[in-house]
């Protein structure tokens, strides 16, 4: 243990003194890292809202299967096993025309009373089909409602198509073109780290060169500039998660005031504490990054 803090104290000592030698170089790196870092967290923020959003939705995805009114009482129960039999399907009710006329009334609420002057009800039985969430695209859904129409008994089938399709897309939008802009932030945060420690060894270069002539090892000049670039990656990581906390902060409670009718801003979190962790991580690995890109640069010193 003592052989290991005997290595490691001169090491954090250089590192705090270059950190102290140029706060204005390190402060400039800290300060644009945290900008890319918290693009990359309110990226990250909004696609797990997102996607725990959808993924609410996709758990209430429901098929209406309108039924012919001289379906026979054998005719519903071959079709309802025909449905239960369908890896889509979770879970069936029958909603039969009573009960979607009660529903119906209830949706129109005080313009219903033009309903009791019909002769007959209009409206037809059905059935209404949850299915699974993991069905992953609109194919699967339209491949399922053309099952069901060639059914007999079956007069129309609807899911939707149009609402389906936009969120199937919306999610494939979110996943590729997120993947390109968080790859992109990443590549930039390396990019500023490896500036700034490459900056820091240039004007550090003379201090190098005696260093070398004196005996120094290479891992004992190159150390410090590593924890350095750890140092900048933790430090930027936790102010953008900060900052980032915040702004999710205001954002659901302004959410709330100005659209109180929707219930997506209950489903709405943060980052849980793995997530906090990974992101930490995930700046610190940048700054390791970025030193092993400027290490390059110190070879050739």
């Amino acid at each position: 243990m003592p052989r290991i803090y005997d290595h490691l104290y001169p090491v954090f000592k250089l590192t705090v003194n270059n950190i102290r030698r140029h706060p204005i170089i390190n402060l400039i790196s800290i300060m644009i890292i945290s900008i890319a870092m918290l693009m990359l967290a309110l990226y990250f923020l909004a696609y797990m809202n997102a996607d725990r959003v959808v993924s609410t939705w996709r758990s209430d995805l429901k098929v209406a299967v309108y039924l012919d009114d001289d379906l026979s009482p054998e005719g519903l129960i071959l079709l309802k096993s025909f449905c239960l039999d369908l890896d889509e399907v979770i879970h069936l009710d029958y909603i039969s025309k009573e009960e979607a006329l009660k529903r119906f009334k209830v949706i129109l609420g005080k313009d219903s009373s033009f309903l009791s002057d019909l002769p007959e009800n209009p409206l037809p039985a059905s059935l209404e089909l949850l299915l699974d969430a993991e069905v992953a695209d609109i194919d699967t859904v339209e491949h399922l409602a053309r099952q069901l129409r060639r059914q007999t008994g079956v007069d129309e089938v609807a899911y939707g198509s149009y609402w389906l399709r936009q969120l199937f897309s919306l999610l494939k939008m979110v996943k590729y073109l997120g993947f390109i802009f968080a790859s992109f932030l990443s590549a930039v945060t390396v990019f500023v780290v490896a500036s700034t420690i490459r900056l820091s060894l240039f004007a550090r270069r003379e201090t190098i060169r005696v260093l070398y002539l004196v005996g120094a090892t290479r891992r004992f000049i190159v150390m410090p500039y590593l924890f350095e670039g750890i140092f900048q990656g933790a430090v930027a990581s936790s102010i953008a998660l900060g900052l980032s906390y915040g702004g999710f902060y205001y954002f659901k409670i302004w959410l709330q005031e100005q659209v109180p009718q929707w219930s997506i801003a209950p489903m709405l979190k943060f980052f849980d504490l793995s997530s906090l962790l990974t992101f930490l991580l995930l700046g610190t690995l940048l700054g390791i990054a970025g030193f092993l890109i400027s290490s390059r640069w110190l070879s050739r010193d």
